[in-house]
């Protein structure tokens, strides 16, 4: 298989799941601005009080559609993938596609929705009642902190090991379908 064909499909993939991750976000924030409350910095968390169960229950929703999308988005470029090459693909190829992937969703949820929408537009769906015009809405460290904690930067670590799910998910369903 061709890696740049690979890489194509691999953005084209990413960039569905990066919109549904967005959308996602962006309609559950609109349905209950708490719904993600525990994503805020801890001073935000702390003046707004606990999370409604509006809050609760959107969040709920938001991690199965978000589930599902981590899911079936890969699963559909593996399958694009699989009908381009009409041969077996191996492990590689998909661990590339889950890669390009989860890194793509990583960088636009850091750099728009943290950096842009929270921490510098501040629409009114992303500020939680009671803390308008907290400083911590500008921290824009908190974010990079959040994504690369220490010790272990485990959310960096996520992106190969979202492709290695993915291209070891792929290798097994190769063999079981006999391809």
């Amino acid at each position: 298989m061709d890696w740049t064909e690979v890489a194509t499909v691999g953005t084209g993939y990413a960039l569905l799941l990066t919109t549904l991750f967005m959308a996602i976000v962006i309609g559950g924030l609109m349905v209950a601005p708490d719904s993600l409350l525990h994503d805020c910095p801890p001073a935000i968390r702390e003046r707004h009080g606990p999370q409604s169960p509006r809050g609760r229950r959107t969040a709920g929703v938001m991690g199965l559609l978000n589930t599902a999308a981590m899911i079936g988005v890969p699963v559909l470029g593996v399958l694009d993938l699989h009908g381009r090459t009409g041969g077996t693909l191996g492990f590689w190829p998909p661990f590339a596609l889950g890669a390009i992937g989860f890194l793509t969703l990583t960088l636009v949820d850091l750099v728009v929705l943290d950096w842009w929408l929270f921490c510098t537009v501040r629409p009114r769906f992303m500020v939680l009642p009671g803390t308008e015009g907290m400083a911590e809405y500008r921290d824009y460290g908190f974010h990079w902190k959040v994504l690369t904690p220490r010790p272990v930067p485990w959310p960096l670590l996520m992106i190969p090991g979202y492709g290695a799910v993915v291209g070891a998910v792929s290798v097994v369903a190769e063999a079981v379908a006999g391809w």
